[in-house]
């Protein structure tokens, strides 16, 4: 079944079904953004509806009437290893893979199982916020190594994260493509990450939730894919809900080929109750990743062109905002520090003035200063509009 662009282009009032994009609003524990009108392209989920075999295979679940405790069983997790070989060239064993309920509920669970309180973890500013919360929320210390932002795109900066293996760190938590850049890392950059980590002996949990959709010709390379050191020392978290926007279906995959290790976790996912899927989310993972792959391609293709709005639009109509091209996702990061540093809060210059939600690059942690994150992940003609609206607002500023 193809998807035609034009169903990409259909705007869905998601404000009946409870969608903390269109509300503004993480949860109610979080400050709601105030004000009529606003355009949301802020969090990362998208505004296009699932693939239809997702929705039919869900609409028949619903009927059937019976909710029960549900299961994933050998096969469940062989649609997995087969999406991964086909689509990344990354074969994991069946037994390596283990249930959850989310990629940051299973980075809680492995952080919780192999480090202690005190214990420094590794994370690579800007980047995803949660990862902060994870850390620091479970009595971890944050050891942030920054990236070196040159010529436009995201570089290691090796020394500085050798020196904070080497001053006790016992984790490492990779973005693999990296949130908010997009940044694909290549092989010699994971392999670089890895050598320091082996030396110094740090676990990888690789979040690898965005690597399936591919916005240039660069390849996602799985961490564990690099080598036998990497593929023993990591987890790697995967979910199908950034790329089929299934992300209320709450469902994920961890693969732990080290069996100690694997058992241990598995463990605590156990103990903790996150082994048994919700009803749905089962089937939204096998359905999705057994027959979506014609939905994603024609996604891709329709993202490919919001991009190349973005970008052409921000050369004509945007001035002092500079987007990166991502590698993968729905995300773009958009360098405003000329703006920023004239409006003093480019983030919210354009909330007040356009009327448009993004998130603040501050949000990211060092570097992520004067930098805000748009979601294209939504119909044309909305981030048309979205992107008129910021042009009339720098117009007046």
């Amino acid at each position: 079944m193809t998807t035609a662009a034009s169903e990409f282009d259909v705007i869905y009032d998601r404000s009946a079904y409870g969608s903390a994009k269109w509300a503004n609003r993480w949860d109610e524990y979080a400050p709601a953004v105030e004000g009529e009108g606003i355009l949301s392209l802020w969090t990362a989920d998208m505004d296009f509806r699932a693939p239809q075999p997702v929705i039919d295979r869900l609409v028949d679940a619903a009927q059937h009437g019976v909710y029960g405790y549900t299961l994933r069983d050998p096969a469940h997790f062989e649609i997995v290893r087969a999406w991964f070989s086909e689509r990344h060239g990354w074969t994991p064993e069946v037994e390596t893979l283990l249930p959850g309920p989310g990629v940051m509920p299973c980075v809680a669970a492995i952080l919780r199982t192999f480090t202690q309180p005190g214990d420094g973890v590794i994370v690579q500013t800007p980047v995803y916020s949660p990862y902060f919360e994870v850390i620091s929320g479970n009595g971890r210390r944050l050891l942030i190594n920054q990236l070196r932002l040159e010529g436009g795109r995201y570089h290691l900066d090796l020394e500085n994260f050798e020196a904070l293996a080497r001053s006790g760190a016992k984790a490492f938590i990779l973005c693999n493509p990296h949130n908010p850049s997009g940044h694909a890392w290549t092989f010699d950059e994971l392999t670089a990450l890895n050598a320091v980590c082996e030396r110094y002996g740090l676990i990888v949990i690789s979040d690898e939730i965005h690597c399936d959709i591919r916005l240039s010709a660069a390849p996602h390379v799985v961490f564990a894919s690099i080598g036998e050191s990497a593929r023993q020392r990591s987890f790697i978290c995967l979910a199908p809900t950034k790329t089929f926007n299934l992300a209320g279906l709450q469902c994920a995959v961890v693969s732990a080929a080290n069996p100690a290790w694997r058992a241990r976790l598995f463990d605590t996912l156990r103990f903790s109750f996150m082994t048994n899927p919700n009803y749905f989310s089962r089937l939204g993972l096998e359905v999705a990743y057994r027959e979506g792959g014609p939905w994603l391609d024609a996604l891709t293709d329709y993202l490919r062109g919001n991009l190349d709005l973005v970008t052409r639009f921000a050369g004509a109509s945007l001035p002092g905002l500079h987007p990166m091209r991502p590698d993968a996702s729905f995300l773009v990061w958009i360098d405003a520090r000329p703006v920023d540093d004239r409006v003093g809060d480019v983030k919210a210059f354009f909330l007040e003035q356009a009327k448009v939600n993004l998130y603040s690059g501050r949000v990211y942690g060092p570097g992520g200063e004067g930098f805000i994150r748009l979601n294209i992940g939504c119909p044309r003609p909305l981030l048309r509009d979205a992107l008129n609206r910021m042009a009339e607002a720098l117009g007046k500023a």
